[in-house]
């Protein structure tokens, strides 16, 4: 029988998750990739999600993007990164595979698994 050590991401209150957004905001700004493929971020259950808009449509090489019913865009996820203490030290990047499971890229600091995804091959 194998033991395996499973971290829980941490909790955030509401003022947590304003502050955190900030920063997130701060660091994508300094990228060029992520920051042009982001579209959306949202906070959820400790892990930072970070949606890139879809567009499926491709009309003699011109690109349009398509509204769903409600008038929204469809958003998928692009990154996650999941936190594991307040001061954001312990943090891994995640990449959402074909069968819409997760998988640890990178393990650091949230500034470096941004910086990871930014140079990363796997978020092209």
């Amino acid at each position: 029988m194998v033991w395996r050590y499973s971290r829980k991401p941490i909790n955030l209150q509401k003022h947590e998750k304003e502050k955190l957004l900030r920063v997130i905001e701060e660091e994508v700004l300094k990228t060029s990739k992520v920051r042009n493929k982001a579209s959306k971020i949202d906070i959820r259950a400790g892990r930072v999600y970070i949606y890139e808009q879809y567009e499926p449509i491709q009309i003699e090489g011109v690109v349009y993007t398509k509204p769903l019913i409600d008038g929204r865009y469809l958003q998928i996820p692009y990154l996650r990164i999941t936190l594991y203490n307040k001061s954001y030290t312990d943090c891994t990047l995640d990449f959402q595979r074909h069968n819409d499971q997760w998988m640890t890229l990178y393990d650091g600091t949230l500034q470096e698994c941004i910086s990871e995804a930014e140079k990363s091959e796997w978020f092209e």
